[in-house]
């Protein structure tokens, strides 16, 4: 299950929940008779009893039911903190009530307090329901979008389009360059195919992995097209324990060469700049053409798969001269 994170319709469901619940409130109180002060109060602290249920179970899940697993612990903080809550709930109303009434003993006390905190688990439940009814419509999609991309990355393992012209570039260089050349040409065009029969079940992979990955591609394109494209790759630091969605990398650099048709004496100019907490890649634009050799399914696929896999998302610029596209480096905790 992934962590729990509440979206703008849990939200919307909230304030809707508070204004239900206050307007049923203030008829209650008006004819019980409530003063002013008595229902301002009150109705304060319904809505910080129920936010603070909200956000304390929120914790308590992902910390010790998710990530811990610690059941245990889960349920004996659970009911810690209820009592907790509805202690200072207890507290409130003692402390605002007209005539002040008299505290009960503490085990009375202790079934009370439960009694207060319980009238929050309506919202609890429908705001946790809903949530982990979302995460598992989000596991659907992620298993039906990779499903979608191991086939795509697939048939282009196939694809006679990429492998076509590599082979074909292979030909020129038997004719016209060192047998050195031709040896690691196609060392690198094996290892491209190598690691994406590989990775092709993987949902992320390690940013080392990644960074290999376009190196043999870059070696290929650079190869291939001469000085028509350039790519510089860039580490300001050392990154570890840093992920990527597999092959996403390889997404944007073929999107590149894809969109993009060099001018005579004008290359395309890539840079690639692994930050602390971003991959930043820079091309500059040229006018744009048709290529039929694709190993992903563009931007659009890049957003959902981070959409699906992180609460990350990708950022995209564009200006009349340069591209830009940040991908966001994921850690397992993501």
């Amino acid at each position: 299950m992934n962590n729990i994170r509440f979206t703008k319709s849990d939200y919307k469901f909230i304030v809707i929940y508070f204004i239900g619940a206050t307007v049923w409130l203030l008829y209650r109180w008006n004819v019980e008779n409530y003063s002013l002060f008595e229902i301002w109060t009150g109705w304060i602290g319904m809505i910080v009893k129920n936010l603070a249920l909200i956000f304390v179970f929120k914790w308590l899940i992902n910390e010790f039911l998710i990530i811990k697993k610690s059941y245990i612990i889960f349920i004996l903080l659970g009911f810690f903190l209820i009592e907790v809550i509805g202690f200072i709930d207890m507290l409130r109303d003692y402390y605002t009530s007209t005539p002040r009434w008299k505290m009960p003993s503490f085990d009375i006390m202790l079934i009370q307090n439960f009694r207060r905190s319980a009238d929050g688990f309506f919202l609890m439940s429908f705001v946790f329901g809903k949530n982990y009814y979302d995460n598992k419509i989000d596991n659907i999609e992620l298993k039906n979008t990779q499903k979608e991309l191991e086939l795509k990355l697939l048939r282009s393992q196939f694809n006679p389009h990429f492998l076509y012209n590599s082979l074909n570039t292979i030909d020129a260089l038997v004719d016209y360059s060192p047998k050195e050349k031709v040896k690691e040409y196609i060392s690198n065009l094996a290892s491209l195919y190598r690691y994406l029969i590989k990775t092709h079940e993987e949902d992320i992979v390690t940013l080392e992995d990644e960074i290999l990955l376009i190196k043999n591609y870059i070696y290929l394109i650079e190869t291939r097209f001469e000085n028509d494209y350039r790519f510089n790759i860039i580490e300001e630091s050392i990154v570890k324990d840093r992920y990527l969605p597999s092959g996403v990398l390889l997404t944007a650099l073929e999107n590149v060469v894809k969109h993009n048709q060099p001018q005579i004496n004008t290359p395309i100019i890539t840079t690639i700049l692994v930050e602390n907490k971003t991959v930043k890649i820079t091309n500059t634009i040229a006018k744009s053409r048709e290529v039929n050799e694709s190993f992903g399914t563009g931007l659009k696929s890049l957003k959902k798969r981070y959409e699906l896999l992180s609460d990350k998302m990708i950022d995209i610029k564009q200006s009349e001269k340069v591209f830009i596209l940040k991908l966001p480096l994921l850690t397992t905790v993501d």
